[in-house]
């Protein structure tokens, strides 16, 4: 089956669609002929970000959901199944960055990391998998990182949260297998979001300017939807040069440590340098 065809008339549900991956998710889709919820917690962008799609508008629908809040996001996959009766696609997208000095970190940063990248991703996974099943199946898309494959350093609280969604997605992807309902993760590198400037909490946490070479959020959205028509478990985004380094960390490489070592004393330096500032 090809991509097109995987995606055409399948009613998903697409969380973090306001902007970046999940915007450029959310309008791929579209194009493919899906119907599309786009979630997102900002009545204001959600409205802009639909409107920019309206060539499109028979194809679409928004919710209002705050991701880190439980009773939302069931309410939300609840609405969807009032309104279509089903759901085929959930893409649990939203998601927060953290680079930051471990020893910075209060317990409130780790709490506000986790809410968003990890529990928001339970939270969806807790109310599509039982209409999935009983529909007799589905497929679960969960937005990692490549920080949840390499351990980068200054970004524990991060890498924390993705490795966890990794392995969770991994893990359900082989007990769910016989059930038709399938698991992929996305294990993005730099590409052009929003993320590098949603800090953990607002002013405490510096933004990050995205990379000189971060891919365009449209082509993050072209490679996951092959990776996920191909039923591929872990998507790297982009293969190269991001898959690279995590075959290289997995085989113990001194190329890969070389390279995480050089990071980690680059970090420290320009940490202090802020410092004196």
């Amino acid at each position: 089956m090809g991509v097109d065809e995987y995606f055409k008339d399948k009613y998903c549900l697409v969380t973090g669609a306001n902007s970046g991956i999940g915007y450029a998710v959310s309008e791929a889709l579209l194009e493919k002929g899906a119907i599309v919820f786009m979630a997102g917690r900002n009545a204001e962008s959600l409205a802009s970000a639909a409107e920019n799609l309206g060539a499109y508008a028979g194809q679409i629908r928004t919710l209002l959901v705050d991701v880190t809040k439980q009773p939302e996001v069931e309410k939300a996959v609840q609405d969807m199944i009032t309104l279509e009766g089903r759901i085929d696609f959930l893409f649990n997208n939203a998601g927060i960055g953290g680079t930051m000095p471990t020893v910075d970190a209060t317990l409130e940063h780790w709490k506000a990391i986790i809410d968003v990248n990890l529990w928001s991703v339970i939270y969806g996974i807790n109310a599509v998998l039982p209409v999935m099943r009983l529909q007799g199946g589905g497929h679960i898309v969960n937005t990692a990182s490549i920080a949840g494959l390499v351990p980068f350093p200054f970004q524990a609280l991060y890498c924390a949260t993705k490795y966890a969604v990794v392995g969770m997605s991994e893990s359900m992807r082989y007990e769910f297998a016989e059930e038709g309902i399938h698991f992929s993760v996305t294990c993005p590198s730099a590409v052009v979001s929003r993320i590098w400037k949603k800090p953990i909490l607002g002013p405490v946490h510096e933004e990050v300017q995205a990379p000189e070479d971060a891919i365009p959020a449209e082509e993050a959205a072209r490679i996951i939807l092959e990776g996920v028509a191909k039923k591929k478990g872990i998507i790297v985004v982009p293969e190269e040069p991001s898959g690279w380094l995590w075959h290289e960390y997995c085989n113990s490489s001194e190329a890969a440590e070389d390279f995480l070592l050089k990071m980690a004393h680059d970090r420290r330096i320009e940490g202090q340098k802020k410092q004196k500032v």
